[in-house]
């Protein structure tokens, strides 16, 4: 761009000088750390299936959870979907009673705090 003060050959894009002189730091003075050995193969797929199984795990304690929880769902075998669904009907009957308790106090006369109304 003419009459520019930044060159041409650093738009903001891409290295700048202070990059290119320090190896590509980025920040003068700075140092890189040394370069890590890459991963075999092997060890790719032994790591991808650690976070596999600690992901299925984790979802296997979140469903566990639930069904202490929910009413109905304890000592059965437990089936995901069958979790799911019992779950969202206890919410929704939860949210059903709550509705009817605000409703009661105040016909009886009370008031509820808008922040209390609904979830």
């Amino acid at each position: 761009m003419p009459g520019s003060t930044i060159p041409e050959s650093h738009n903001g894009i891409g290295a700048s000088p202070a990059d290119t002189q320090n190896g590509g730091a980025g920040i003068e003075g700075m140092r890189k750390s040394p370069p890590r050995a890459r991963l075999t193969e092997q060890e790719k797929k032994n790591n991808h299936i650690a976070s596999e199984q600690k992901r299925r795990n984790a979802i296997r304690d979140g469903f566990d959870k639930l069904t202490e929880l929910i009413p109905g769902c304890e000592g059965q075998g437990r089936s995901e979907g069958m979790v799911l669904n019992r779950s969202i009907e206890y919410i929704n009957d939860q949210l059903a009673e709550r509705r009817a308790l605000i409703s009661k106090i105040e016909a009886l006369g009370g008031t509820v705090p808008p922040e209390l109304r609904e979830p």
